[in-house]
């Protein structure tokens, strides 16, 4: 039989037990006094680690498995788009070949943060150099790229062999709407918008000078941050530029040799420039819904875009590829990626003819890149300080030849910090 000091214990034993459930399962009460939940401010740094759900995995390869295959015409290859031989080709690694969770551990390598700007969520890596004299550069990729572009470049930029060459504090971003920094949620996201939040990141990670590296939207997107942080970025190293023609005699005087590399927008392989800024939402739901639909269209444009002897896989590598295809799928951001052609459409009728660009620029011209405008156009409206005809190489340079591209990026940072600012080209 319990005595009553046995009794007394057991008593105050369980109001602990229950004190501290209530302090679990209620921990905005505490001590009898209402306390309001901590919410992490817009602006934390928060870890990241990249981990796609296992049921995600799951359901990809069941669609995969369960595709429901067009025709092709007998004889033909990709004269009419993405070649049939070559999508089940890779429709059947990706399912029965290719492992997520190998890439997913590479990325994981890295460190990886979020943090919200402007409403948004926007996942970048971070990688420091151990050196102390190392300089900020961010490296913006765009469609159908991703972070996977440049993780080929992370290491040899923050800890070159070489400790006469510059090394450089590395951030990729996602940019909005791709990958981890998707979907978009609001209107509005183009270009310029996107430049906005990525000054916002550089200003919150503490770095007041920095160097930008950028092709496709992502050159665009590195011209604007220049316009708008002119105090801020010290340099921009861009695989493409784009210029409009300056006048219509500038057009009458173009060589053959200029109008054909300049002539991209007017041949049908930009078709799907057009398509996505036009009506994205459209094709959205059969690019989102079929894993082969996706990775047929990605196929497409690689194959256009690279620098290849007739197979895109002779210039990037099967894994990247797919890897880059299955971060798309993974986060949900297909149809949200394709906005920004929409996006950019739609603002570009508010915005102003932008004036000569100070910031200097350097310029690596990849032979098989797309809408090359005779360089007599580009000098004029840019300061361009260095310019690189590399040997080899197309639209997806960062992927493609990335060791051409990591020398180009140190020679120019390089001339930068021995010489200041430095003279224009004529």
């Amino acid at each position: 039989m319990k005595t009553g000091v046995e009794r007394a214990e057991r008593t105050v034993a369980q109001c602990g037990k229950y004190l501290l459930v209530a302090l679990f399962l209620f921990p905005s009460f505490t001590l009898g006094q209402a306390q309001v939940a901590a919410k992490a401010k817009p602006d934390t740094i928060r870890p990241f680690r990249m981990h796609v759900p296992d049921s995600v995995l799951i359901d990809l390869r069941h669609r995969l498995a369960e595709t429901k295959w067009p025709d092709q015409i007998p004889g033909t290859t990709w004269e009419y788009g993405a070649n049939i031989k070559k999508v089940r080709e890779l429709a059947d690694y990706w399912q029965n070949g290719y492992d997520w969770r190998v890439q997913e551990a590479k990325i994981n390598q890295f460190d990886q943060f979020t943090t919200e700007i402007d409403g948004q969520q926007v996942y970048f890596i971070h990688q420091r150099s151990p050196r102390p004299d190392a300089i900020p550069l961010l490296l913006i990729h765009g469609w159908p790229g991703s972070i996977v572009e440049f993780l080929r470049l992370i290491e040899p930029l923050t800890d070159p062999e070489d400790k006469n060459s510059p090394a450089f504090d590395v951030i990729v971003p996602s940019l909005p709407g791709f990958g981890y920094s998707g979907p978009t949620i609001t209107r509005g996201w183009g270009p310029q918008r996107m430049a906005k939040a990525l000054v916002v990141l550089m200003d919150r990670l503490g770095y007041s000078k920095y160097g930008i590296q950028g092709g496709d939207w992502g050159s665009a997107i590195a011209q604007d941050m220049a316009y708008q942080a002119p105090t801020h970025v010290i340099g921009l190293h861009l695989n493409q530029i784009y210029v409009p023609p300056p006048n219509p005699e500038a057009v009458a005087k173009m060589s053959d040799a200029e109008r054909k590399r300049y002539s991209y927008f007017d041949r049908e392989e930009s078709s799907f420039f057009f398509l996505q800024a036009s009506e994205p939402q459209t094709l959205a739901y059969a690019l989102t819904d079929s894993p082969v639909g996706w990775l047929a269209w990605m196929i497409g444009k690689f194959q256009l875009l690279t620098d290849n002897n007739g197979d895109f896989l002779t210039a990037v590598d099967r894994d990247t590829f797919l890897t880059d295809a299955t971060l798309y799928w993974a986060t949900d951001t297909v149809g949200s990626a394709m906005r920004i052609y929409r996006e950019n459409r739609l603002n570009i009728v508010e915005m102003v003819p932008t004036p000569h660009l100070e910031t200097p620029v350097a310029y690596a011209d990849f032979p098989k890149e797309v809408a090359v405008p005779p360089f007599r156009w580009i000098i004029a409206k840019y300061n361009v300080v260095q310019k690189t005809e590399m040997p080899k190489g197309g639209h997806f340079a960062a992927l493609e030849q990335p060791h051409l591209l990591v020398q180009d990026i140190r020679a120019f940072f390089a001339k930068l910090n021995a010489r200041g600012p430095a003279a224009p080209m004529m």
